[in-house]
This record gives structure tokens, C-alpha cells and sequence, in this order.
């Protein structure tokens, strides 16, 4: 049987993110970073692989030699 999804709350998602609850609600609301997020009954709930593809897809590759 496959093992049940855990959804994680807004502080555990601020917490891995590096950020606070508030900025998660203000992105949220502003639409400013489009983090995929589940409402659970009245309650805001992410997965952690949305959380992980969201970072992959908003990293950006810092080892490139700079201008001069």
C-alpha cells in the first residue's frame, strides 16, 4: 500500500523555505511567487514535492564566470 502524502502547514513550509508565514501570504495573495498550495478545509497545506520542483525551477546556476 502506498504511503500516505504528508502535507506540510505554513510554518513548516516558511521554515523550510527560509521565509515567514506572512511572506507566504502575501505571495499567495499577490500571486508574487505561485507556490502550489492545497486548502484543507480552512487551513493552507503544501506538499513537499511541490515545494522542491517549485525551488528547481526558480534556482538559478551561480558558478558561471562573471563579465568583466
Amino acid at each position: 500500500m502506498a504511503e500516505r502524502m504528508k502535507l506540510m502547514t505554513q510554518k513548516e513550509t516558511a521554515a523550510y523555505l527560509g521565509t515567514t508565514v506572512g511572506s507566504l501570504n502575501t505571495w499567495r495573495a499577490t500571486g508574487k511567487h505561485k507556490i502550489p498550495y492545497i486548502i484543507w478545509g480552512r487551513s493552507i497545506r503544501y506538499r513537499k514535492e511541490d515545494l522542491d520542483a517549485w525551488i528547481a525551477e526558480h534556482s538559478k546556476n551561480t558558478l558561471s564566470t562573471p563579465a568583466i
